[in-house]
């Protein structure tokens, strides 16, 4: 098989003997340079994770991976516009859910809950991923706009825990209020603040970095 890596091409041969050595390759080039790992394209197929099973399954057919880096930049706007995407589908939910707690919650309703303090909980770690890092000037667009959206992530974090208070006491039409009344315009102002996060400079294509 023949693996590709910012324009250096490795072969090896398919036994999973060698899958050790793939592995411990791939991190050394990318280790020394200024690109993070994202993901492997298969023979066409995108892997995100569980690699090692990935190889070890299908060991005897792969012919090509393209290990896919981006910069700190690249990856920072990948979580931006994921939290985009996420925001979008997730209020139209939201308010469902909200109509849900008004009436009398049931199994599914809760799991819906669970799952919406999950998104929120990620939206929290993603920010806070990018946040820490010392290039954050020259990932975000506007450091002035990520300093008011940090204010955002600050009042989403208040909002769980008094989720948590309103849950103990079953208070369910507070619940509900929190979600139509604070959750929702709270959304959708963080999704304006990052749509003007984002940038618009037209990046490589990371596959192109073999």
């Amino acid at each position: 098989m023949k693996i590709y890596i910012l324009n250096k091409t490795l072969e090896y041969e398919n036994n999973r003997k060698a899958i050790h050595n793939i592995f411990k390759d791939i991190e050394d080039i990318i280790s020394k340079s200024e690109y993070i790992f994202s993901h492997l394209v298969i023979d066409g197929y995108d892997v995100y994770g569980d690699f090692n099973n990935y190889f070890s399954d299908n060991i005897k057919s792969i012919q090509e991976v393209k290990v896919v880096t981006k910069t700190v930049k690249e990856l920072a706007q990948d979580i931006l516009l994921s939290t985009i995407d996420y925001i979008e589908r997730a209020v139209p939910e939201i308010e469902i859910l909200a109509n849900e707690f008004y009436k009398t919650p049931e199994k599914e309703t809760w799991n819906k809950l669970t799952q919406l303090i999950e998104g929120m909980n990620w939206i929290m770690k993603s920010f806070t991923m990018i946040d820490v890092d010392r290039e954050l000037k020259s990932i975000v667009s506007s450091y002035e706009e990520w300093n008011l959206y940090a204010k955002d992530i600050h009042e989403l974090g208040e909002l769980i825990g008094e989720f948590q208070e309103m849950l103990e006491n079953q208070d369910f039409i507070s619940v509900a209020d929190i979600l139509s009344y604070e959750i929702v315009p709270l959304f959708n102002e963080m999704k304006e603040k990052l749509e003007g996060l984002v940038c618009e400079e037209v990046t490589p294509n990371d596959t192109d970095r073999q």
